[in-house]
């Protein structure tokens, strides 16, 4: 399908009026709705929206708390610390707004914009989602139970928490912050402070790291203040061993950009080696002086190369996508031009042996459409030098005027548009044949329109709504929601997915647990975390080299997999399976959960000759709990060799009697595995 009309890509909102909006009335948000019949008593549903729809009407009012081929299996209100029943039904509420959530394991990251009495001075929610993690049919999930552990303390009441994202290990979240708050005329600070959180827990503005080490005393370990609107939107990721932060500071005032920041564990200090915008690096000497707005950042290692990609959302520059090898000389190498490009998301894994991603709009206003979500073709991104205009495969877009069944569409304030999403793989197995199917869903928050599934359709490249959700709950105190800008329920800021269980932040009801009948839920995922260490970085053809790969892990029996080009060949290394796949070579071990830390070894030797010259990347590392039949990505398990191709190929002729260089360094080599491998001999 061909790109939206003009009229519905909100391509005309310039970066001031955009700063106008947010400063007036707390940022991005808008409003959301989602819903669907509940097995659980958290005291009704509604069947009219609750709240004001500040300004505008909308179609299909038939829908609301209502929902298609999904349910919802668990809700908490984020009134207090406890579980659902006794913490978070409808009526004990959090007075404010929330924002972003994440998971990571058995816990779910939920970031608070504001916070007034009687549920002051917070900062980001904590939540235990592990009943929905082990589930493994619909009876466990009706008996599953959302329960908030703690609240990271905010004393600074001018200071919103716009976006949460977790660690790859789960041991830090990093937030975004800016000075949004414009919610309630006085919001109220904690009383009662932690030694731990004092009074700049997550001020100013900036970005802030939180240990959540223990997750019931969640502690503030660093913060990097950035000047006028602070940070909006992060990503961690390691690269090379390194844990970076990418940091979007969003408006336009001649210093946005993505910030790029080393951060160090130990100490917790960030440390700025970059900043990127469409004009280049800061960092290489490039300047940029213009005022372009910019919006979110996801970052992945590529499935194909390994290489840290970052899928930028650069509103009215469109999706940038960019080769984040060395974080100070960042390259671009792809790029899709929309309006108002609000998100985007790489496929977690190829899609029948292809890139894929989404790219979607956030528009504030409309009387012609709600705003657009695009599948695109990423498969050219590193095929050649230079940059790739990505291919558009399809357009869903959930009410535009063209729709026959669309009678009126009139919105102001962000009401009915898309915001962020989770575009994940689930696999789904036959009963009867045993057969194995993967399948990609988005899990779309959606503002009022709550939250909704689009399937890719690998063979047709479309994006297909498969249902969606629409809860209201009857009880929930008009004077809790958000006023700044709607108050309308629902009203879903963001969507992520566990065990086939979608977690939606509702900036007004607090958290939703949903279901979608065609999406499983297979029980729970080990966690597991993988260091790699291997004897450098540069390498003569010919020349081996060991790779150890550092296990930790719980719960189950785990395989375990690495990617190396195809040039190299695995020549030795503990018990292993070695094949091709995905154009890389694959060497693959079993683990098990007998302790908590072991490691897994292999050499491989480099390519020879002259034509062998040049840079080859090794991962990312993989493991899979279901016997193989779903791999999931270790991130930060990448590195890149370089080999000088000299051939070092010699017959025994030329080592005379067996005591030139090349008979030393194979009799070192020898008894290097040997020792490796528990041989004597």
């Amino acid at each position: 399908m061909g790109d939206a009309p003009d009229d519905r890509t909100d391509a005309g909102i310039d970066g001031a009026t955009r700063r106008t909006v947010l400063k007036a009335t707390a940022g991005t948000l808008g409003v959301a709705s989602m819903g669907s019949a509940s097995a659980h008593d958290w005291g009704g549903t509604s069947s009219t929206a609750s709240g004001d729809n500040t300004g505008g009407t909308h179609s299909r009012t038939d829908t609301l708390d209502t929902s298609k081929n999904a349910g919802i299996v668990g809700y908490h209100s984020l009134g207090g610390v406890g579980s659902a029943r006794t913490a978070g039904r409808p009526e004990d509420p959090h007075y404010g707004a929330v924002t972003e959530i994440r998971t990571h394991g058995d816990y779910a990251y939920v970031g608070v914009f504001s916070s007034d009495s009687p549920t002051p001075g917070r900062g980001m929610a904590i939540v235990d989602i592990s009943d929905f993690n082990r589930a493994e049919t619909q009876a466990e999930l009706d008996n599953a139970s959302l329960s908030v552990v703690s609240f990271l303390r905010k004393n600074n009441t001018g200071v919103a928490v716009m976006d949460v994202k977790v660690a790859d290990d789960g041991q830090f979240v990093f937030l975004g912050t800016q000075p949004y708050t414009a919610l309630f005329t006085d919001e109220a600070k904690d009383p009662t402070p932690t030694t731990n959180n004092n009074s700049e827990t997550v001020a100013p503005g900036g970005v802030v790291a939180v240990d959540v080490s223990d997750k019931g005393n969640p502690e503030t370990v660093g913060l990097f203040e950035v000047s006028g609107t602070g940070i909006h939107n992060t990503f961690h990721h390691r690269i090379g061993g390194q844990d970076y932060v990418f940091a979007i500071h969003d408006l336009n005032d001649g210093t946005e950009g993505m910030y790029v920041f080393e951060f160090d564990r130990t100490t917790g200090q960030f440390t700025a080696v970059n900043r990127w915008t469409d004009a280049g690096d800061l960092a290489q000497g490039d300047t940029d002086t213009a005022t372009k707005y910019i919006h979110d950042v996801e970052v992945q290692d590529d499935p194909k190369t390994g290489t840290p990609t970052a899928y930028l959302s650069y509103w009215d520059l469109g999706l940038q996508v960019l080769d984040l090898s060395n974080p100070a000389d960042i390259t671009q190498v792809g790029h899709f031009g929309m309006g108002s490009c609000h998100f985007a998301s790489p496929a977690p894994d190829l899609v029948d042996g292809e890139r894929r991603c989404i790219a979607s709009q956030e528009i504030p206003a409309s009387d012609t459409g709600t705003g657009t979500v695009h599948l695109l073709d990423a498969e050219g991104i590193y095929a050649d030098e230079g940059i790739t205009e990505l291919e558009e495969l399809d357009v869903w877009e959930w009410q535009n005027e063209s729709m026959d069944d669309v009678d009126e569409i009139d919105f102001q304030n962000f009401t009915l548009s898309p915001h962020n999403s989770d575009l994940a793989k689930h696999v789904t197995q036959d009963p009867d044949t045993g057969a194995v199917t993967e399948e990609y869903w988005v899990h779309q928050a959606h503002y009022h329109g709550g939250v909704h599934y689009l399937q890719i359709d690998p063979a047709n490249g479309t994006l297909t709504q498969q249902g969606y959700s629409r809860p209201v709950y009857e009880g929930v105190p008009d004077d809790s929601k958000m006023t700044g800008l709607s108050s309308v329920t629902p009203n879903v800021w963001g969507a992520v997915q566990s065990n086939g269980v979608t977690f939606a932040s509702d900036i007004n009801q607090g958290v939703h647990a949903i279901k979608h009948d065609d999406i499983p839920v297979t029980g729970p995922t080990p966690i597991v975390d993988v260091t790699r260490s291997d004897d450098g970085s540069a390498f003569t053809g010919g020349q081996t080299n060991q790779v150890d790969l550092s296990i930790r892990f719980t719960d189950e029996p785990v395989l375990l997999r690495d990617r190396l080009p195809k040039a190299w060949s695995v020549v030795a290394g503990d018990d292993n399976e070695t094949y091709e796949a995905g154009g890389a070579r694959i060497v693959e071990f079993a683990a098990t959960a007998s302790e908590s830390d072991e490691t897994r070894t292999y050499f491989a030797e480099a390519p020879s000759g002259a034509g062998a010259t040049g840079e080859y990347t090794f991962g990312p590392v993989e493991f899979s709990a279901d016997g193989g039949e779903t791999w999931h990505a270790v991130p930060g398990t990448t590195e890149t060799n370089t080999v000088v191709g000299t051939s070092t190929s010699l017959t025994l002729g030329a080592v005379a009697g067996g005591g030139g260089a090349f008979y030393r360094y194979r009799e070192a080599l020898a008894e290097r595995l040997g020792g490796v491998l528990g041989r004597e001999d």
